[in-house]
């Protein structure tokens, strides 16, 4: 007699691929542009009744003020920013990106911008992914004048997260640089074959 198989039961191999790729904590400058976005549409009231539409635990996390440093889970940063979708729209999604890119390259990783190389930037968004994330997984595919290729296995952040928030990041981190003309396509995940494969085309001009 031949056991049957249960198809129910998860495949450690799928699980494990899962658990390398789950962005399970992002730091500080990522996680405050919710309430920067919600003080500068409607003040501390649009922040406090934000804070009032999540669950307590999301609540109590961004009750108080997020240090620079400090890992923020990524379960009640994506609940916090899904609850701001809700109020403003998914179109905000892309404005957070291009704050977010501001913030970063504007403050610590000032020296990137200092050498003024989109090239230089690219090189170091695998780097830059690591410092601000825990989880998931950058590499440049392919890099030269003009023309950039990267890959980024990750999952935990929603769809728009990937295909707007991190599509305006790379574009206005792009133009900080200098390069012009910035054009990003946006690949998603073949849902079968590498279901947390996401792949960016980065075009610019100099």
């Amino acid at each position: 007699m031949h056991p049957t198989l249960d198809n129910s039961s998860p495949d450690p191999l799928t699980q494990e691929v899962c658990a390398c790729f789950l962005i399970t904590h992002q730091r500080g400058p990522v996680s405050r542009q919710v309430r920067t976005a919600a003080i500068a549409w409607g003040g501390e009231k649009a922040w406090e009744e934000l804070l009032d539409t999540v669950t307590p635990e999301c609540r109590s996390r961004f009750l108080k003020p997020i240090g620079f440093y400090e890992w923020v889970e990524t379960t009640l940063a994506v609940e916090l920013s899904e609850a701001w979708v809700r109020r403003r729209g998914i179109e905000d999604t892309l404005q957070r990106g291009e704050d977010t890119a501001r913030e970063i390259l504007g403050g610590v990783q000032q020296w990137i911008l200092r050498l003024a190389s989109p090239g230089l930037l690219l090189q170091n968004v695998p780097r830059l992914f690591a410092f601000y994330h825990r989880g998931g997984q950058v590499k440049v595919v392919h890099l030269e004048a003009g023309v950039a290729n990267l890959a980024f296995r990750g999952t935990g952040y929603p769809e728009a997260w990937f295909r707007d928030g991190l599509s305006a990041w790379l574009k206005v981190a792009m133009e900080m640089t200098g390069a012009r003309d910035v054009r990003i396509n946006y690949l998603a995940p073949d849902s079968e074959a590498e279901p947390y494969l996401h792949h960016y085309e980065v075009f610019w001009q100099r």
